[in-house]
C-alpha cells in the first residue's frame, strides 16, 4: 500500500504537466540585419527616406538565415515607413498582420507579448486613421489588456498615448491631457533608450497643446518649456543626428508662437514661427510641421496687415503642397487665399478659393462628425464587460475541472491519513529516540563549553608566561648591552679582533632585545581586552614613520616616498598599535629591498576605510612561504638583502592588531620583483 501512493502521485503530476506546452526559446536578431536597420535609420534621418526603404527591403530579400526576430523588425520598420511617409494605412495593417503571423509560426505569441501588443497597436492606429473607429478601439483594448496582464508599463504608456490622441481629436482636451500624463508616468519606467526619450518629449508637448486648447495658457507655456528642457537635457545622448533634436525643438517653437499670438506679442510669435519654419523646411526634417507653421505665419501676416508677406508665403505653401500633400493644410490654404484675394478686391479669384474651402470644410466636418460621435470610453468599457463575461464562463469551466481535481486530492488525503494512522506508533518511538539523542547532544554541548573555557584560561596563562619570560630575559640582556657599550667606548687599546668580538656581542644583545620586545608585543596583542582608542591624524602618523626610517633607508641607499589621496585623514584607532604595524611594514620593506630602490608608502581613504599600503621592489616572498607568512614563530623566515636576521613575529603581531581594529592585512608578492602589503581598517571602528 505504501508503494502505491508515490506512483499514484507521480501519475497525477504527469497528467498536470502534460497539459503545459513547452515554450520555444525566444528568437534573437542577427547582428548583420540589426546593422542594416541602424544604418537605414541614419539614412532616413538625413532625408533619404525612399533610399532607406529600398536598402532595408533589398537586405531582407537577399540575406539568408534571417531569424523570426529579424522578420518582425523588418515588418515594423516598413510599416512605419508606409504609415508616416506614404500614409498607406492598408499596407500598415498588412505589416501588422505579418508580425502576428511570424509570432504564430515561431510559436512565440505568449513568449513575446510585447510583439503582439505592438501588432495590435499598429492595426488600431491604421483603422483609426481610416475612420474605422469602433474597430480600432477593439484593437486598442486588446493591446491594453495584454499590457496589463504582463505588467508592461511601456506598452500601457502606448495605450494611454493612443487614447489621448483619440480624445484630442475629439476636442476633449482635458481628458486627453489626463491620458497623456498617465502615459508619461508609465514611460518613466521604461529603458533609457532614444525611442522612449522621444516619446517623453512628445507627451510633454501634447500636454501643453491640451492646456492651450483648454485656454489654460500658463500651464501650456510651462509644459512647452518642460519639453525644451527634456530635449536639451538629452541632446547627443543617443548618437542621433542634430536634425532629430533641432526638429523637435522647432515643433515646440511653433506651438509656443500660438501662445504669443494670444498674448498679442506678435513680434515674438513671428520670430518663433520663422525659426521653426527655417529648421523644419530642411531636407530630413519635419517638413509637414514647417508647412503648418507657414499657415500660422500667413494668418498672422493677414491679421497684422502685412499683405506682401502674406502673398509671398502663400506662394511658398502652394508650391510645397505639390511635394508634401496635406489635406488640412490645403484646406487652410484655400481659406487664406480667399481672404487675401477678397482683401485685394479680386472677387472672382476670391470666390474660387472660397468655394474650394467650403467643399473641403464640409467634407472634413462630415469626417469629424463620425469621429465626434464615437464614444471611445463607452466602447472600451463595453469590451471590458464582454471580457468579464467570457472570463466568468471560462472560470465556470475551470471550476468544474478544479472540483474534479479537488475530489482526486481528497481521495489522496484519505489514503495519506490511513498511512499516518498506520505509522503513528512508529512515529512515537521515533520521538523517544529523538529525545534521547537531543539529551546526548546537550550533554556534549556542556562538555564542549567546559573545554572552551579551559582553553581560554590556558590562552591567558600562555600570554602571562610569554610576558613574564620576555620581561625576565629583557632586563639582563639590556644590562649586558649597556656594559658592552661601556667597554666599546673604552676599547682604544683593544685589538681589532677584540673590537670585532665586542661588536658581535652588541649585535646579539640588540637582536635579543628586539626579539624580547616582539614577544611582549605578541603577548599584549593577543589580549582579549578592548584597545583604548582615540582620533588619530593618519597623515601625520605615517609621515613621522617615514622620518624615523629615512636614515635607516639611506644607509642602504634607499628612498621612502609617501603619498595620500586625502590631506587630513583621521581614524578612531589605538595610535601606538597602528604605529607598530606601519613601522613593521616599513622595516620589512627596507630589510628585503635592494640598494638604490624606492619604497612607496600610500594612504587611500575610500568607502569609510583607510588603506595603508607599503610597496617595495625587493626579493619578494617565495610561493612556499606565503601560506605561513602571518604565523607566530613561523619557520618561513628569509634574511634581508644585507643579511639582516628575521624574527618572524612582526607580521603575526600586525595581523592581530588589524583584527583588533576590525580590519585586515594582506599582501601581493612576486618572487624577485617585490611585495606590496595592504593594511586596511575602518576609520571609525568603535567610535
Amino acid at each position: 500500500m505504501r508503494k502505491l501512493i508515490p506512483a499514484f502521485i507521480g501519475l497525477f503530476f504527469i497528467f498536470i504537466c502534460s497539459c503545459t506546452k513547452k515554450e520555444t526559446p525566444a528568437p534573437v536578431s542577427t547582428p548583420f540585419f540589426d546593422s542594416v536597420i541602424s544604418y537605414a535609420n541614419q539614412v532616413q534621418d538625413s532625408g533619404y527616406k525612399a533610399e532607406a526603404f529600398e536598402m532595408v527591403t533589398s537586405a531582407h530579400a537577399n540575406t539568408g538565415n534571417l531569424t523570426a526576430e529579424d522578420d518582425m523588425n523588418y515588418y515594423t520598420w516598413c510599416g512605419e515607413y508606409y504609415r508616416k511617409d506614404l500614409k498607406n494605412y492598408d499596407k500598415y495593417i498588412a505589416y501588422a498582420d505579418s508580425i502576428m503571423l511570424a509570432l504564430e509560426q515561431s510559436r512565440q505569441v505568449t513568449n513575446l507579448p510585447q510583439r503582439s501588443i505592438q501588432a495590435y497597436e499598429m492595426k488600431a492606429d491604421a483603422l483609426f486613421a481610416k475612420g474605422m473607429y469602433n474597430e480600432s478601439y477593439d484593437y486598442y483594448y486588446k493591446a491594453q489588456k495584454m499590457a496589463k496582464d504582463t505588467h508592461d508599463s511601456c506598452s500601457l504608456s502606448q495605450f494611454s498615448y493612443s487614447l489621448g490622441m483619440v480624445l484630442y481629436r475629439q476636442q476633449r482636451f482635458m481628458d486627453a491631457a489626463g491620458y497623456f500624463t498617465e502615459a508619461l508616468n508609465d514611460i518613466n519606467h521604461c529603458k533609457d533608450e532614444f525611442v522612449f526619450f522621444y516619446r517623453r518629449q512628445e507627451l510633454l508637448d501634447n500636454i501643453g497643446l491640451c492646456y492651450y486648447h483648454a485656454r489654460q495658457y500658463d500651464s501650456a507655456m510651462l509644459f512647452y518649456n518642460k519639453t525644451l528642457a527634456c530635449i536639451d537635457g538629452n541632446h547627443h545622448r543617443f548618437g542621433k543626428n542634430e536634425s532629430v533634436y533641432a526638429s523637435a525643438r522647432a515643433v515646440v517653437y511653433g506651438n509656443m508662437a500660438d501662445l504669443y499670438i494670444i498674448f498679442k506679442d506678435y513680434d515674438t510669435a513671428k520670430t518663433l514661427l520663422k525659426k521653426s519654419i527655417s529648421i523644419n523646411l530642411q531636407k530630413g526634417y519635419t517638413n509637414s510641421d514647417a508647412i503648418i507653421d507657414q499657415v500660422k505665419l500667413t494668418s498672422l501676416y493677414f491679421n497684422t496687415g502685412d499683405m506682401p508677406g502674406m502673398k509671398a508665403l502663400l506662394q511658398d505653401i502652394k508650391a510645397e503642397l505639390d511635394t508634401i500633400p496635406d489635406r488640412q493644410v490645403e484646406q487652410s490654404l484655400n481659406k487664406l487665399m480667399w481672404q487675401y484675394y477678397d482683401h485685394e478686391k479680386d472677387s472672382a479669384t476670391a470666390y474660387h478659393y472660397l468655394k474650394a474651402y467650403v467643399l473641403m470644410n464640409d467634407s472634413s466636418a462630415a469626417f469629424n462628425k463620425t469621429l465626434m460621435a464615437s464614444d471611445v470610453d463607452g466602447v472600451i468599457k463595453g469590451l471590458e464587460k464582454q471580457y468579464q463575461i467570457n472570463l466568468l464562463n471560462k472560470n465556470s469551466l475551470q471550476s468544474r475541472i478544479y472540483l474534479a481535481i479537488a475530489s482526486l486530492i481528497a481521495l489522496m488525503g484519505l489514503v495519506i491519513i490511513l498511512l499516518i494512522l498506520i505509522n503513528a506508533k512508529r512515529s512515537r518511538e521515533n520521538i523517544k529516540d529523538l529525545k534521547r539523542l537531543n539529551d546526548q547532544v546537550n550533554e556534549q554541548k556542556e562538555q564542549l563549553q567546559i573545554a572552551l573555557t579551559e582553553l581560554e584560561w590556558k590562552d591567558k596563562d600562555k600570554s602571562r608566561i610569554l610576558r613574564s619570560a620576555a620581561h625576565d630575559v629583557l632586563s639582563p640582556i639590556a644590562a649586558i648591552s649597556g656594559l658592552v657599550d661601556i667597554i666599546i667606548s673604552e676599547s682604544e687599546n683593544f685589538s681589532e679582533e677584540h673590537k670585532e668580538i665586542l661588536k658581535l656581542v652588541k649585535e646579539s644583545c640588540n637582536n635579543s632585545i628586539s626579539l624580547s620586545k616582539d614577544i611582549l608585543e605578541a603577548a599584549t596583542a593577543s589580549d582579549k581586552n578592548p584597545l583604548p582608542k582615540e582620533w588619530v591624524n593618519l597623515n601625520k602618523l605615517l609621515a613621522s614613520s617615514v622620518d624615523l626610517f629615512s636614515l635607516r633607508a639611506a644607509a642602504k641607499k634607499q628612498q621612502i616616498r609617501f603619498t595620500a589621496n586625502h590631506e587630513n585623514a583621521e581614524a578612531f584607532v589605538n595610535k601606538e598599535k597602528i604605529w607598530r604595524v606601519v613601522n613593521n611594514l616599513i622595516s620589512n620593506a627596507i630589510k628585503f629591498s635592494y640598494e638604490n630602490s624606492t619604497i612607496e608608502l600610500r594612504l587611500e581613504l575610500k568607502s569609510g576605510k583607510a588603506d595603508i599600503s607599503v610597496k617595495d621592489c625587493g626579493i619578494g616572498i617565495p610561493e612556499k612561504n606565503k601560506p605561513f607568512i602571518f604565523d607566530m614563530f613561523t619557520e618561513a623566515k628569509t634574511a634581508g638583502t644585507s643579511g639582516e636576521a628575521p624574527h618572524g613575529l612582526g607580521l603575526s603581531i600586525s595581523l592581530q592588531i588589524a583584527k583588533a581594529h576590525y580590519g585586515i592585512i594582506w599582501f601581493e608578492s612576486e618572487e624577485g620583483k617585490g611585495t606590496t602589503f595592504h593594511f586596511v581598517i575602518p576609520v571609525n571602528s568603535g567610535a
